[in-house]
């Protein structure tokens, strides 16, 4: 997984670096104070990690991290909490700008093929869920695999992957940390790996349908075709 890690100077945050390296993952180190980060961590462990400077509070900064180099999960330890009740509280900001730029990227990084998938499910998520459960099916290129439509005596079946609010399997490129142009190479790289077939989009409806209660309520759903039925 690639992890952008905020508060590397401190206790906490510059023992998450080997941590996080020891259990394989990818780590984006945001640091206000490159030269401090130095002076504390190791070279050869932040020789595996990508560096990028920026203050704590700056939400766009923090955004822009996080969709130029394609980050799955962000950890924050940065800022100290104020220990008493009687003690202004010192993480808020800090708090604040983390979570909206969490939100933010995550409606640009989880379908960035489609972007009007991303304005629908903003339009969905609006309406009460009390009065409305819907899911928003978010293919790539279907085509059709019989030109005649016809009755089926049975469910036809589907060989779809889904998972909801991101799309399954999603390749990033040795291009991905480069600002701009590596989204737009992912994508061209990842376009066709999501191609569908109506058919198969129109059972995994209705089979999904027929289940009662479904896990994709309330969710936008990414699919792909199961590696074992690519080619056939």
């Amino acid at each position: 997984m690639k992890v952008l890690l905020l508060g590397a100077t401190g206790n906490l945050g510059s023992r998450l670096i080997p941590a996080l390296l020891a259990h394989g993952h990818n780590v984006v180190i945001y640091v206000r104070s490159e030269s401090k980060l130095k002076n504390l961590v190791d070279s050869v462990a932040l020789s595996k990690c990508a560096i990028v400077s920026g203050d704590a509070t700056d939400t766009r900064a923090i955004e822009k991290a996080i969709l130029t180099h394609q980050c799955d999960a962000l950890i924050s330890s940065a800022g100290m909490a104020a220990p008493t009740s009687w003690q202004a509280p010192k993480m808020q900001a800090i708090v604040q700008a983390v979570a909206t730029a969490a939100v933010e990227a995550s409606k640009k990084l989880s379908f960035p093929a489609y972007p009007e998938h991303t304005l629908t499910y903003e339009c969905l998520s609006q309406k009460p869920a009390s009065n409305l459960e819907w899911s928003l099916l978010a293919p790539s290129l279907m085509t059709p695999a019989d030109k005649e439509i016809r009755l089926l005596e049975a469910p036809k079946g589907n060989p779809l992957v889904a998972r909801n609010d991101t799309m399954p399997d999603w390749h990033c490129t040795f291009l991905s940390a480069v600002p701009y142009l590596g989204m737009a190479v992912d994508i061209m790289v990842n376009m066709m790996r999501y191609n569908t077939t109506f058919e198969d989009c129109a059972d995994f409806m209705a089979a999904d349908l027929a289940k009662g209660e479904s896990e994709h309520v309330g969710h936008r759903v990414g699919i792909i075709m199961s590696s074992g039925k690519k080619g056939q």
